[in-house]
């Protein structure tokens, strides 16, 4: 395996994916947010080209990315709009956070809606 500086090739265009993943994350989401919707982990995996192993240990990275961004912008979050087809629910990481979903999907909302 090559090496960039520290990390392999492999996974520096491992990384390169991963932004990929999250900028079109994001465009998806701003959508669904201008449309007020909802999506599931596998809509938006499968919006992604994710399927099967990516799906299950990668989107989860990439909607941690999608937040930081939204962070920085100093936008609500909106990874708040994936939930679990089953549940309806977002996952573990807005059950155990310090603001509330709902409150969360609503300022979403509010931010993309078109003026």
């Amino acid at each position: 395996m090559q090496m960039v500086g520290h990390i392999t090739k492999h996974d520096w265009m491992a990384n390169d994916q991963r932004v990929a993943w999250t900028s079109q994350a994001r465009a998806a989401l701003i959508v669904a947010a201008m449309r007020r919707s909802i999506l599931t982990y596998g809509e938006l995996g499968k919006a992604l080209g994710m399927e099967g192993v990516a799906l299950r240990n990668q989107l989860r990275h990439v909607l941690d990315d999608v937040s930081e961004v939204c962070i920085a912008n100093g936008e609500p979050s909106l990874a708040a709009l994936v939930v679990n087809q089953e549940t309806g629910e977002p996952g573990a990481g807005w059950r155990d956070g310090d603001v509330a979903w709902h409150s969360e999907v609503q300022r979403v909302f509010r931010t993309w809606t078109p003026r």
